[in-house]
């Protein structure tokens, strides 16, 4: 602190990590310098040297930075190939104006994310209460079959006590196969919404 005034590069413990222009100079040119060796930046080290002793400790921060140190020198590079092939540097205006079409495009895209966020929300909600449904569809159809084949085994257990009782007759020998073949039948049908309501649970897992 000099004259009431912070100096360049100083931070506070509360600040967020930030590097000014020099710094990000300097930081530009050890980064070019490790990538023109074929080697990686050594964060730890660049975090304890001169230029940098007040992001001492702070080697991820410094880390952190690498990115938006990528981009700023891929935008100077594209200048300066700009400038070689006779293109002159855009003026503060036309930066100006990249930024504000960068801003609308970022809150475009911000609210596009919120959209499909919601539309992804309400397709959730749609496809658990169509589970639900099928669900208890199946359900409400599996206890009618299975009432329907107790009736039917109820009176299977009748015909048998008067086959049993009083001899069987053809009569009898007749209606009794009907309701085996009944039986059968229900069984099946109950087997076929056992199994569907499974392969539903099991895709609903998918899903989830």
């Amino acid at each position: 602190m000099r004259d009431g005034k912070r100096q360049l590069g100083k931070r506070r413990s509360g600040d967020k990590f930030q590097l000014s222009s020099s710094l990000f100079y300097v930081f530009a040119h050890r980064y070019r310098a490790a990538r023109n060796a074929h080697k990686d930046v050594d964060y730890q080290r660049l975090s304890t040297t001169a230029n940098f002793k007040d992001s001492k400790g702070h080697a991820e921060e410094l880390r952190a930075k690498e990115p938006e140190l990528k981009v700023l020198l891929k935008k100077a590079l594209a200048e300066q190939r700009e400038i070689d092939a006779g293109k002159p540097m855009k003026n503060i205006e036309a930066l100006e104006e990249e930024v504000a079409r960068l801003d609308v495009q970022h809150e475009e895209d911000v609210a596009k994310c919120k959209q499909l966020e919601v539309d992804i929300e309400q397709q959730e909600e749609q496809h658990s209460l169509t589970i639900s449904k099928l669900k208890e569809s199946y359900e409400v159809e599996i206890g009618k079959l299975q009432n329907e084949l107790n009736e039917v085994k109820a009176k299977n257990s009748a015909l048998k006590e008067v086959v049993t009782g009083r001899g069987k007759s053809a009569e009898l020998g007749g209606e009794e196969n009907e309701v085996k073949d009944k039986v059968a039948e229900l069984e099946q049908k109950m087997e076929a919404e056992t199994t569907r309501q499974t392969e539903l649970v099991a895709f609903d897992n998918r899903l989830a």
